[in-house]
């Protein structure tokens, strides 16, 4: 995921008119980094293991990255001289434990593999079938839990089966859904996703209970003790009011309203949030229908997902880009909300990012940009849109190197 030159969260691909151009002469020497990267890593995996081993009881968080700063073509930009060109990559504070709110909607998902889509009146094969729990808020809430945080998930499901399973799933994966409205008079929301040989996907959904709950449904005491609110697809009214509730009790804000961002009244929630989540085309999408410019925000970070190009976070001091780690995807469902739960679980652990609102240095995004493509990058290789998003697959997916691509520009 990189600057404006890749493709959509789903992997389809976007224009290139706002491409971050890179070359050789800006990359680090190969035998000094190489040997400074050895060091640290050794360093922060001896690290981990001990944070890991102590936060098991109640939760914790890890990280990893290095950077590389790279001339942009951003006339309004410079670059700055001064960039950390070895941050550093341990858990600064091991009792740091982030608890996050998640908000949107519970799905049941039933994904169907095939070779191919049929024509019309046509029959397919199905190769593969799976069901697990899906939702954006859901998936979210699980990924963070994998990567040590605290998650309490916020929504609704139907009084049917599928809901309890999706509220059992999410029990057993960590998350706490005692929040969870269970609407008696609807159907859970089932979502079928049905995947192509080349990883490509459609999906079938009703919308069922998953947006019957409001933001007086939600237990004030809860939002006041989490550190953070992330907010996704559901009523723009709903979003506001949890936006404004978490911002008077001093939770930070961030919000993936997903495909239908330009199509609801999102602009309230959109200005009460630190944090954007956006794919590129919903990025343009926003741009033309509100007065958000999520390329050059002027007072919040954004996030855009260009799926297997990577991801950029724009912020109104300049930008982090970085163009993702090669994979051979089997299912891109869930990698965006992947990407949002490694971004956060990196950044939530930082005071230096998150202690006055979220920072607009876009030096400190080094770390949660790589996290989270690492995170959607190993999602992408699961069926199904929850996948195990531990440390040891995060470190695996970065390899050696992962700081050789990034591109930063400071804004004078």
């Amino acid at each position: 995921m990189s600057g404006r030159d890749g493709a959509a969260d789903d992997g389809s691909p976007a224009d290139g008119d706002r491409r971050d151009d890179t070359s050789d002469d800006h990359r680090a020497e190969d035998g000094e980094a190489a040997d400074d990267w050895d060091e640290t890593v050794a360093a922060w995996d001896r690290e981990v293991d001990e944070w890991e081993e102590d936060v098991r009881e109640d939760g914790g968080d890890g990280v990893d990255s290095v950077d590389d700063a790279v001339d942009g073509d951003n006339d309004a930009a410079d670059v700055d001289p001064a960039v950390d060109r070895d941050p550093d990559l341990t858990p600064d504070d091991a009792d740091r434990v982030p608890k996050v709110v998640s908000a949107g909607h519970i799905n049941w998902d039933v994904t169907i593999h095939v070779d191919s889509l049929p024509e019309p009146d046509g029959e397919t094969r199905i190769d593969r079938l799976e069901q697990s729990g899906g939702g954006s808020a859901a998936n979210v809430a699980v990924g963070l839990v994998d990567l040590g945080g605290q998650s309490v998930v916020y929504g609704s499901v139907g009084g049917d089966e599928s809901g309890a399973l999706a509220l059992r799933e999410l029990a057993s994966a960590g998350v706490d859904p005692g929040q969870v409205l269970v609407d008696a008079d609807e159907p859970t929301s089932v979502k079928y996703v049905i995947v192509d040989g080349g990883g490509e996907l459609l999906m079938l959904a009703n919308d069922g209970a998953n947006e019957s709950f409001s933001a007086a449904g939600l237990d004030r005491d809860t939002l006041a003790a989490a550190d953070h609110l992330h907010l996704t697809g559901q009523q723009p009214e709903t979003a506001a009011a949890l936006a404004t509730a978490a911002a008077e009790s001093g939770a930070t804000r961030s919000f993936d309203p997903g495909r239908r961002v330009a199509d609801r009244e999102f602009e309230a929630a959109l200005h009460a949030s630190d944090v954007l989540f956006l794919n590129d085309r919903e990025a343009d999408a926003l741009e033309a229908a509100t007065d958000v410019d999520p390329w050059e925000p002027d007072d919040r970070v954004v996030a855009i997902k260009l799926g297997d190009e990577g991801a950029t976070v724009r912020t109104p001091h300049g930008s982090v880009s970085h163009p993702g780690f090669d994979v051979d995807p089997v299912d891109t469902t869930g990698a965006g909300d992947a990407f949002a739960a490694g971004f956060l679980a990196a950044a939530l652990r930082e005071p230096e990012i998150t202690g006055d609102g979220f920072s607009h240095d876009p030096r400190d995004y080094q770390v949660p940009i790589l996290v989270g493509n690492a995170c959607g990058a190993v999602a992408t290789e699961s069926v199904t849109a929850r996948t195990d998003l531990s440390w040891d697959r995060v470190r695996e997916t970065m390899g050696e190197s992962p700081e050789t691509d990034l591109l930063i520009e400071v804004r004078a």
